[in-house]
């Protein structure tokens, strides 16, 4: 009896070793190869982060092109092409200009080649100028409710569902390890605010996006509304503007970055002169048969990224190599 009693303490004691040995032995992040740069995140997290105080780890992302897809639009233009779409339907003769034409050819082809080599500062004026006069509150609502349903035209998911696995499972790692984590986005707060909802686990206070002006009307016995006016309050989230906007909103600086585009340098300098130790990525689409294949700036080029993120320190993830899997679905 005694034998037997013995038996089963051994056999327990053994059965709990090798289970918290196999939690131990976990993988972080399963959706990820076993990369150098897998590596190096983890190091850093549980080398350095973890020795730090609780509140001065502080994570940045980006959203579009960084955990989301942003290809062959982001989710902002896919939105801004229906609002202007819509205008025309009900006004004809806003055909005549040139955002509406663009958005019409957009909506026809996604990929149309040469309205992305035309557009230029029509972008912004496409964006304002989509939902104007719609109260902030129907716009968002409007957005997660077209994301939802319009399809990814390459890989007919719904465009909500893009976001790229590792990455999620990235952020899921660092609030386990209590860091603080906020997305900040170029793209309009109402956007951000639609796709990165409590479902996907940020409140509001955690998404920092460009802030388009606002016109507060006050009911009494209703909820104000904020009808949208066709401006951008400065600075944008690009940039220096990154910078400025992470600091004015949080206070502090972070010790990891992550971005996907030269728009995101901003970022990646205010967490290199965080005193505390820090770290900052940028995503490489250099997968062209998984997601998209494209060069990691909009706009103007600056052929010499390389060079600058060697140059600071800063780290380059490349999807092709280093995801493992893509997409969540």
């Amino acid at each position: 009896m005694r034998k037997t009693y013995l038996l089963i303490v051994v056999i327990w004691v053994v059965s709990i070793f090798v289970s918290c040995n196999n939690i131990s032995n976990s993988d972080p992040l399963p959706s990820w190869n076993n990369t150098g740069m897998k590596n190096k995140i983890i190091s850093f997290v549980e080398n350095q982060a973890l020795k730090l105080n609780p509140e001065d780890r502080l994570a940045v992302f980006d959203m579009d092109g960084t955990i989301i897809c942003e290809s062959p639009l982001w989710m902002e233009m896919y939105c801004a092409v229906q609002g202007l779409k819509m205008q025309v339907e009900k006004n004809p003769e806003l055909k005549e200009q040139k955002m509406y034409q663009y958005a019409l050819a957009l909506d026809k082809d996604p990929f149309n080649k040469q309205v992305k080599e035309e557009w230029g500062s029509d972008v912004e004026a496409m964006v304002i100028n989509a939902f104007k006069g719609w109260n902030n509150k129907d716009y968002m609502q409007y957005c997660n409710n077209y994301l939802k349903t319009a399809k990814e035209p390459k890989y007919g998911m719904p465009l909500i569902q893009t976001f790229y696995k590792p990455m999620l499972e990235l952020i899921e790692y660092l609030k386990k390890n209590e860091f603080d984590v906020y997305i900040v986005s170029g793209s309009l707060q109402g956007l951000i605010w639609s796709v990165c909802d409590h479902s996907f686990g940020f409140d509001r206070e955690h998404l920092i996006g460009t802030r388009q002006a606002m016109n507060p009307i006050y009911i009494n016995g209703e909820e104000t509304k904020f009808i949208l006016q066709p401006e951008v309050i400065k600075p944008k989230n690009n940039n220096n503007g990154k910078a400025e906007n992470i600091y004015s909103h949080i206070g502090k600086t972070p010790i990891f970055a992550f971005g996907n585009t030269t728009g995101d340098f901003g970022m990646f300098h205010i967490t290199t002169t965080n005193t505390l130790p820090n770290i900052s990525f940028l995503l490489n689409h250099n997968d062209a048969e998984r997601e998209y294949k494209y060069k990691p700036w909009h706009g103007k080029a600056m052929p010499t990224w390389r060079d600058t993120m060697q140059a600071n320190g800063w780290n380059i993830v490349n999807m092709k190599e280093n995801f493992k899997t893509v997409f969540r679905n």
